[in-house]
């Protein structure tokens, strides 16, 4: 329909298909799987073409920012940094924090790591000055996803103390969230928890690591764990494998075993193949000492 409208009406169709497309490359509902990334972008490229030919200066804008997304799931990381800036200036304060968390990750994905945390610092702060999101923009990012990017890049650089101040502030962030706006940022609590048992296993504080192991686990399991298994089975493998190692730091062996035997099984299944050679790795260098 909203095709057909755009043929006849171009000035009135043109902007309902940018809007229908727009909405189809950001779903606002939770638990069910997100479109495949080459759709995703499918969607969002074709919303630009639409929306160039209407006066519609902000469906543009926003169609941009999502094709720049796009571009990043897709692991098109030098175009993503292209488009990310091709999003004009006068965007809104929420469209322009959501093109700055896109652009620091895509700076990182083509190693440009120490830009990446300066736009991510930044983009933390333009979130900061956000007072109350207009709905439509909530599905476009948030604070805490912007601090879990920027606590991801400062550990990249070495930096794991800041990193784990930005971690442990966002997981207050999600502590206090209602389950409705939990909907949201869903998959950004397990990923703050599972990568904050990281850098504190990093830094050496195995106890503090240990303490947030078993909520991490929690929340990995549930609806994330079939909706997205691209993300959440190798973030849960890394989690098995940094948990094994804290346990056989603290006199464990036990439960370090128990933890590297439940990686290898997770690393087995076709989405965690990637981290099975890591996860192999923990267990040998268990059966060895």
């Amino acid at each position: 329909m909203p095709r057909a409208a755009a043929k006849w009406a171009p000035e009135k169709g043109g902007p309902l298909l940018g809007a229908a497309l727009s909405y189809c490359v950001t779903p606002s509902w939770a638990g069910l799987p997100p479109p495949s990334p080459a759709r995703r972008l499918a969607w969002a490229e074709e919303a630009v073409e639409v929306y160039r030919g209407t006066a519609d200066t902000e469906g543009l804008s926003r169609a941009l920012a999502l094709r720049a997304h796009a571009l990043l799931l897709s692991g098109r990381f030098d175009e993503a940094c292209t488009a990310a800036t091709a999003v004009p200036g006068e965007a809104s304060w929420a469209l322009t924090a959501f093109v700055g968390d896109v652009r620091a990750q895509a700076l990182a994905g083509v190693g440009r790591t120490e830009e990446a945390v300066s736009v991510a610092q930044a983009c933390v702060e333009a979130y900061r000055r956000l007072s109350a999101p207009d709905p439509r923009d909530r599905v476009l990012g948030s604070l805490p996803g912007a601090l879990r990017t920027y606590g991801m890049l400062l550990a990249a650089v070495g930096r794991n103390e800041e990193s784990v101040a930005v971690y442990e502030e966002c997981a207050a962030l999600l502590a206090a969230m209602s389950l409705r706006e939990l909907a949201h940022v869903e998959l950004v609590r397990p990923q703050v928890l599972a990568e904050l048992v990281g850098v504190l296993r990093v830094l050496g504080r195995y106890g503090d690591a240990l303490g947030v192991g078993p909520e991490a686990r929690e929340a990995l399991r549930g609806p994330l764990a079939w909706s997205v298994p691209e993300i959440v089975l190798p973030l849960r493998v890394r989690l098995l494998i940094d948990l094994a190692r804290c346990h056989t730091a603290t006199g464990d062996p036990a439960e370090a075993r128990a933890c590297a035997v439940a990686a290898v099984a997770e690393a087995r299944k076709p989405h965690g193949a990637g981290e099975l050679t890591s996860a192999l790795d923990c267990l040998a260098e268990l059966r060895d000492s």
